[in-house]
């Protein structure tokens, strides 16, 4: 495998972006088909990056983290399963790539007639990733992108701008800028970014700046696919078993300190059952993360900002009558310096909360419950189309219920935020959680165009059919027959 490296050393945030596009695409254009071996050979160089970078971009996330992010739980979502990612595109691209055999109308499917469906590479996309996983949201999307056959641009975020500087230092090691380059900057650079006029934009983040990004690309028609998060219910049937669910919501709910798109943002419980699951995901917190202020494995909130937004939540929802539980430490935070927040349960919540009508990101639970399943569709809508629903039981019944009822972009049955690293399903959101998606066969296709192509043989088709002017009696047989009487 062979590793391109250029002499680049202009800073890409300050030269002309539309410039950079139309490199891009100039060399997307006159490359022409975008071969297998070209898109393996990409694939590699990516892994490559990853693994021989993992350990600089990993301590470079920790300390914009302020420290407080597992070195361990970023070599494992953030690099490990990235890797696998690829491995799984290698695998099948030739098979994804294989044009896909259509059926013919009649009467052209006697006469010669063959349609089929071929993937193209769209050109030039463009990458806005967040700062929560900053590296592996990064890479998942470039990885679709690559296979697909197209070029890239990322632009990581600037509240992590370490995180960009490397990646800008490290790409064009593995890349020649026309294939894959980097952007970096503040928000009056992602701004213009996202006016760009890419043949597809892809941006990770919250749905208030979703909409802006939207906004920014329906300038240029631009496609868009937008990973957006939202407020993720974890239901909990009366079929199911409460240690399992209780340790796996702890577990999923404390990634990250909660700030993941996919971390379960409230807790939907039977009113009998909702003591003895909060006993339960208090055990597990404590047994998990014996101390939460200096434990390396615990995820600090990523900066002052998210902790005061954090804390007008729990402020809010306290003065209006919610019952609060700190778990694993007296106070919201030890020192000010610190910014390792316990689990936080909230209980009696209310609808004029607003905690529960922000996304949480962060280690809050919002506790709410119900006396039958048939409420729940209800107290969800509010909150209507999240990126995840979850649900605990082993009552097919429910789940069929819960699965018509309820949208949400994806669904993870008995455990949380498993359903994101299987790569033979497409992630991504539906209405207010996003649009489009990627991950496996699902990435590829979102990132390609799915080109039509119908051939004729030198047959004259229309003639046959009387779909030729002058129209006669045998054209007007032939739609009477489709409509009826005309």
């Amino acid at each position: 495998m062979s590793t391109v490296k250029h002499d680049n050393v202009t800073e890409l945030s300050t030269q002309n972006l539309g410039a950079l596009v139309e490199l891009q695409r100039n060399k997307f254009r006159a490359e022409g088909e975008v071969t297998y071996a070209t898109r393996i050979d990409r694939l590699k160089r990516l892994k490559a990056l990853i693994v021989e970078n993992k350990k600089e971009f990993a301590t470079t996330t920790k300390r914009e983290f302020n420290g407080a992010r597992s070195y361990e739980f970023s070599l494992f979502s953030e690099f490990a399963s990235k890797v696998e990612a690829i491995d799984y595109s290698i695998k099948h691209l030739k098979g994804w790539m294989k044009p896909e055999t259509r059926k013919t109308n009649k009467p052209m499917n006697f006469l010669g007639g063959k349609s089929q469906v071929r993937y193209f590479p769209k050109g030039v996309v463009g990458i806005i990733s967040p700062w929560n996983l900053p590296f592996g949201l990064t890479v998942a999307p470039l990885t679709s992108a690559l296979a697909a056959g197209n070029r890239a641009i990322l632009k990581p975020s600037e509240y992590v701008p370490e995180t960009a500087a490397l990646f800008a230092e490290v790409v064009p090691e593995y890349f020649s800028q026309d294939e894959v380059a980097v952007v970096t900057g503040g928000s009056d650079i992602s701004q213009k970014f996202a006016q760009l006029p890419f043949d597809h934009l892809l941006f990770t983040g919250s749905t208030h700046v979703g909409a802006q990004v939207m906004q920014a690309a329906a300038k240029n028609l631009v496609p868009v696919t937008l990973e957006l998060g939202g407020k993720s219910p974890v239901v909990i049937g009366r079929s199911a078993k409460l240690d399992l669910a209780g340790t796996r919501l702890t577990f999923g709910k404390l990634l990250n300190g909660g700030q993941l798109c996919l971390s379960p943002d409230y807790l939907l419980v039977p009113n009998e059952l909702e003591e003895l699951l909060i006993a339960r995901v208090i055990d597990e917190a404590q047994a998990m993360y014996p101390n939460i202020t200096e434990n390396s494995d615990y995820a600090g909130i990523f900066n002052e900002k998210h902790f005061a937004r954090l804390q007008s939540y729990i402020d809010d929802a306290v003065a209006k009558g919610a019952k609060l539980t700190i778990v694993g430490a007296e106070n919201t935070r030890a020192s000010a310096d610190n910014r390792r927040m316990p689990l936080h349960i909230l209980q009696n919540v209310t609808e004029d909360m607003q905690v529960m009508h922000e996304e949480i990101f962060g280690p809050i639970l919002p506790v709410l419950s119900y006396a039958d399943i048939t409420e729940v569709p209800d107290i969800i809508e509010p909150r209507r189309n999240p990126l995840a629903m979850y649900y605990f039981g082993n009552d097919k019944g429910e789940q069929d219920y819960l699965l018509s009822h309820v949208q949400s972009g994806g669904v993870c049955i008995n455990d949380i935020t498993l359903h994101y690293v299987q790569e033979d399903l497409p992630f991504g959101g539906f209405g207010a959680s996003g649009m489009g998606a990627y991950h496996g066969p699902e990435g590829f296709r979102n990132m390609s165009h799915s080109r039509a192509i119908y051939s004729q043989t030198m047959i004259d088709v229309l003639p046959i059919i009387g779909a030729r002017p002058p129209f006669g009696e045998k054209f007007r047989n032939r739609i009477r027959k489709a409509l009826g009487p005309i």
